[in-house]
């Protein structure tokens, strides 16, 4: 269970990018954080990400402190950032980083990797560097690494659908199904009201940094389309 408890986040004085929150999320459970353009979206994941430091309250993972868990040896985190988190090397190499740091020996990384490649078409881009490839390329990448990773127990992906043409928009869509397993939890950033619905069975509204409602969200639609701002 993922709980948030009088949770704030402040970046600068008197002013809170995330207020009050109070959530309690079960384990496996897949839910939609949705709101507009700086609604506090991003924040929110980033805390769950351990890459922001709550100002006030607490958040609990199974009864534990986040704060207390280490993610490198407790739980398995996976953050699927908005603007993807890449190193400036080769399309290849950032898949070899996942497995080099998990200290997998050289002759399975090339099994693995070669795999990865293949399995998210980007063999043909494996010696290109990112800053060359297309954003839909990037997002392929960030699934080929975190294909390599043993279970995800926790998945934060943040907005990776915006700035993407149809076509891509739905393959990205479809591999992201893929990767949310029974026993997974995940949270969804997105201001695209369809498309939490399609995703997640709990919807997060988030205005101004602070929850506006929650719904529980039984029957998945499939359409996606329908901003935020347009409801």
């Amino acid at each position: 269970m993922v709980e948030f408890c009088n949770v704030k986040l402040g970046y600068i004085k008197e002013f809170y990018a995330l207020y009050n929150l109070n959530l309690k999320v079960g384990n496996g459970e897949k839910v939609a954080i949705v709101g507009e353009r700086d609604s506090g979206k991003t924040s929110f994941l980033r805390l769950l990400a351990k890459l922001e430091k709550i100002t006030s309250g607490d958040i609990y993972y199974n009864d534990v402190p986040l704060e207390s868990i280490d993610y490198s040896k407790d739980i398995s985190v996976a953050y699927i950032a908005n603007k993807p988190i890449l190193l400036n090397s080769t399309v290849k190499k950032n898949i070899e980083y996942v497995l080099k740091v998990r200290k997998v020996s050289k002759e399975d990384r090339t099994k693995i990797v070669n795999k990865a490649l293949e399995d998210f078409a980007l063999t043909a881009n494996a010696e290109n560097k990112v800053k060359k490839i297309s954003l839909y390329q990037k997002r392929l990448l960030q699934f080929a690494m975190l294909s390599v990773r043993q279970k995800i127990d926790l998945l934060l992906v943040d907005d990776i659908l915006e700035g993407l043409v149809d076509s891509e928009r739905q393959t990205i869509k479809e591999i992201l199904m893929s990767f949310m397993k029974k026993d997974t939890t995940v949270f969804y950033a997105t201001s695209d009201i369809n498309e939490a619905k399609s995703l997640c069975d709990k919807i997060v509204y988030l205005k101004l940094g602070a929850i506006e409602k929650i719904e529980n969200n039984k029957l998945k639609i499939g359409n996606i389309g329908a901003n935020y701002d347009d409801q």
